[in-house]
């Protein structure tokens, strides 16, 4: 089995936009999913599991590999494997524990942050950034008692908008959008690692690859007082390590080829 091949569905998710991009920077073809040759000796890693793929690949030949990037409340939320896949894995150890997948974290690239040759002047500086849709209450909820605290928080924002937020910001901060589901957000992970930015998250049920020693966790009740005290009191300089230690694990140790390479 040889060359590995990236598929995308043909509707546009932006939630998939970093995904997409570490593949083409990690030097992996990526096609749409009907142009898949399931006839070939190819291995083709494709993602999401729509209707564009529900009629699968009967018969296929191909390794075909379904990467489970949405959280799954019930196994097969997301409806039976597609005829003709043989494997489904899933960015979160926990999650993969829950669905019956594989657990392949999803490492990061340098080149994830934008290299740009000139700066824009006037950004303000932020706090953190938490890069996330608000409209869950529980996140919602704790965006008010940051805002309360006197945090000063990014909005979100896509390509050149969103690297100059990122290169203004402090941190970066994680909500769960659910309760029940205490995932890493593995592509919001990558994003920081890349920017070498401390993350701060809310717990999750099983860190993976992930420690105390590049990421900063904290319970739900207390995550706004947790992000005051480690971005308004604490030394930056130690902030800043977890930072660093974050960037070193994703962008060198466990890169998102490497990581893709040592599950194949």
């Amino acid at each position: 089995m040889s060359d590995i091949t990236f598929a995308r569905s043909r509707h546009e998710y932006d939630s998939y936009t970093d995904f997409w991009r570490l593949i083409e920077l990690s030097g992996y073809p990526l096609i749409y999913v009907d142009e898949i040759d399931p006839d070939s000796d190819h291995c083709y890693i494709f993602s999401p599991n729509n209707g564009e793929t529900k009629a699968g690949w009967p018969g296929a030949r191909a390794r075909i590999i379904f990467y489970q990037l949405e959280w799954e409340t019930h196994p097969n939320d997301s409806g039976p494997l597609p005829p003709g896949v043989a494997e489904k894995w899933t960015h979160d150890r926990w999650h993969a524990e829950r669905i019956g997948a594989r657990y392949v974290p999803i490492g990061s690239h340098p080149d994830l942050r934008y290299t740009l040759t000139a700066q824009i002047e006037g950004w303000q500086n932020y706090h953190t950034a938490l890069m996330a849709y608000l409209g869950p209450p529980r996140r919602l909820r704790i965006h008010d008692q940051l805002i309360g605290r006197g945090l000063r928080l990014a909005p979100n924002a896509w390509g050149v908008e969103r690297h100059h937020i990122l290169t203004h910001s402090r941190s970066m901060l994680h909500i769960h959008q659910h309760d029940g589901i205490p995932g890493v957000a593995s592509l919001r992970v990558a994003l920081a690692a890349a920017y070498s930015l401390p993350y701060l998250s809310e717990q999750v049920a099983d860190r993976g690859i992930f420690s105390h020693s590049n990421m900063l966790f904290s319970d739900y009740p207390h995550l706004a007082d947790f992000a005051h005290t480690w971005l308004c009191r604490n030394e930056s300089r130690i902030l800043e390590d977890y930072g660093r230690a974050l960037y070193q694990l994703l962008c060198v140790d466990k890169t998102f080829h490497k990581c893709i390479e040592a599950a194949l």
